[in-house]
């Protein structure tokens, strides 16, 4: 399992920005010493059997900060008035969301009307990562390369372990982390025994992961900051890899686009499925695969 797991990340990676999310610890080096638990929050977007591409993707704070990013959240949630943020009720246009979202409100308008949530993102919290996944692409995964991969049934845990890797490769080595998901019965039992999986394969999830739960969004900040993340991966993803055009494209760049130093920063991965199909042979034949490269 552990080989090939590793193997699904550095092809998949793409442009300037979207590095393997090892390249952080490279670039960054350890996070401060005194951190004991790096609270890590995610959510999926898009389910196999409904759309074409799934999205894992999630945000990470050092539990000394946290604090302070729910305190903002939920001041701009009763600024608008609003119990909670859930990006597929708040894109829906003809609907009311509180008096800053009226119905019928434009796109732009409706993007600004955010922009306050994206900069509390990026102000508060450290790292965002997204990741994408064709579910074709998925579904065309030999059955020898499943099995390697822990015998997934859905893009969504092939995603939740790689999420695992690299946040255990972010972190220091003296450091921890919690992981919360968004509560789900669909996938939340599978998720345990794919994190079991990689715990047994893997000497350093085990070691750096403390917790893994499942939280009601609702009553979580950083959880639904996690479903702004992961709502706009998937449709900017569905736009690279098909064209669909999107109203939130704006809020997507503006969201990701680098701020600077002492900000949040972005790694993000997408899969199409060509790239998955081209993985999926290099694992399966590698020997012809090599001599292809010769």
């Amino acid at each position: 399992m552990t080989r090939l797991a590793e193997a699904i990340s550095p092809p998949l990676v793409r442009g300037q920005r979207r590095r393997d999310f090892r390249y952080v610890a490279e670039s960054f080096g350890p996070l401060e010493c005194k951190l004991a638990i790096f609270n890590a929050y995610f959510d999926e977007s898009g389910k196999k059997g409904d759309h074409p591409v799934v999205s894992f993707s999630g945000v990470c704070v050092p539990g000394s900060k946290l604090q302070e990013f729910d305190d903002e959240w939920r001041s701009l949630l009763r600024l608008y008035e609003i119990r909670s943020l859930h990006m597929a009720r708040v894109s829906r246009l003809s609907e009311k969301h509180g008096p800053k979202m009226p119905r019928g409100q434009s796109p732009t308008d409706r993007i600004q009307a955010l922009k306050p949530f994206a900069d509390c993102i990026n102000e508060y919290l450290e790292v965002g990562m997204m990741q994408a996944w064709d579910v074709r692409g998925f579904n065309a995964l030999s059955e020898r390369v499943r099995r390697g991969l822990g015998s997934p049934d859905d893009p969504y845990y092939l995603a939740f372990s790689r999420g695992l890797m690299e946040l255990a490769d972010y972190i220091h080595s003296d450091d921890h982390i919690s992981l919360i998901c968004d509560d789900d019965r669909e996938t939340a039992l599978d998720c345990y025994r794919h994190y079991r999986g990689m715990s047994h394969a893997r000497e350093d999830v085990r070691a750096k992961f403390v917790s893994l739960s499942f939280a009601k969004d609702d009553y979580f900040p950083a959880l639904q900051a996690a479903d702004m993340v992961a709502f706009l991966c998937r449709l900017q993803a569905r736009w690279e890899f098909y064209g669909d055009r999107y109203d939130f494209r704006a809020l997507f760049t503006y969201l990701t686009t680098e701020k600077g130093l002492g900000y949040m920063k972005w790694f993000i991965m997408t899969a199409n499925e060509e790239q998955i199909r081209a993985l999926s042979e290099s694992l399966e034949h590698p020997r012809k695969t090599l001599a292809v490269r010769k």
